[in-house]
């Protein structure tokens, strides 16, 4: 490759990376929040661009919304090393004792968590969940859980990582994620990993890509409570959280950097044919 051919294909190559950087979700609510020079750097790149690369099904079609062309496209999935947190849960021996939930994350009202203690509220008690995380909705939600009368089966772990994080992950029965906007999920794909059946809300951007509907776990809606509590009762329903979380194990797979590395290559690929 000579000098101007390299020089060539690094131009495409950061316009490809930049617009990567700049992926919005494709919603009304985010869209109120978008200035001016936003609006505009958007459609250069969109005009500019050789290619685009998504971190998600919804970053796609948001990209596609904006006006790139969709055979242009490529999805390269976010991820994180699933071997670190790959661990293949054995088949419980005992039904009918309840259901452990878990969340990772921040406590800010993004994440919506004070969507989710509504919900807890309505399902049995020996429905439990594990708060892992640190954030300044904390003595709120703390009130909430009062209030709800549910203290006793909320616990706050604080913040977590390491060995620490990856054994609740092992030892948990479900995962939660009650976002009210997100741009991918990674905790989801961590806590497939793990074996975990997923009730995500719709919101996160990944969810569509990581959770199958009914399969390894629920999409929901998490401003509807009802519906909320539901996903969570089918969860904790006989086995169903153990045959769930085995189909999670085996789909994390699909987001080795290996796999997901391919979406990246296939738009360089493409930039490079078209010259």
């Amino acid at each position: 490759m000579n000098e101007e051919k390299r020089k060539d294909f690094l131009r495409h190559f950061i316009r490809v990376v930049s617009q990567h950087l700049r992926q919005h979700r494709n919603n009304r609510k985010k869209e109120k929040n978008i200035g001016k020079v936003q609006r505009l750097s958007r459609s250069y790149i969109i005009k500019r661009a050789a290619a685009f690369i998504a971190s998600s099904t919804a970053s796609r079609e948001a990209q596609i919304a904006y006006g790139a062309d969709e055979k242009k496209c490529f999805i390269s999935y976010l991820t994180v090393d699933i071997q670190k947190y790959l661990y293949e849960k054995p088949q419980k021996t005992t039904q009918n004792e309840g259901l452990q939930l878990l969340y990772v994350g921040s406590l800010i009202q993004r994440k919506g968590l004070d969507l989710l203690l509504p919900a807890l509220a309505k399902t049995p008690q020996n429905i439990r969940l594990w708060i892992v995380g640190e954030g300044q909705e904390k003595d709120l939600l703390q009130k909430q859980c009062t209030e709800l009368k549910i203290s006793d089966r909320v616990e706050f772990l604080g913040y977590q990582e390491g060995e620490p994080l990856q054994k609740l992950y092992r030892t948990a029965d479900a995962f939660v994620l009650p976002t009210r906007e997100d741009c991918f999920g990674l905790v989801l794909l961590e806590a497939m990993c793990a074996s975990l059946p997923i009730i995500s809300s719709k919101y996160a951007d990944g969810a569509r890509d990581l959770v199958s509907d009914g399969e390894n776990g629920y999409i929901i809606d998490p401003e509807d409570v009802d519906g909320f509590a539901e996903a969570i009762q089918k969860a904790a329903a006989g086995d169903m959280a153990s045959v769930m979380g085995k189909k999670s194990y085996e789909k994390a797979h699909e987001f080795s950097f290996e796999q997901v590395s391919k979406g990246c290559i296939a738009a360089l690929s493409y930039v490079l044919s078209q010259k």
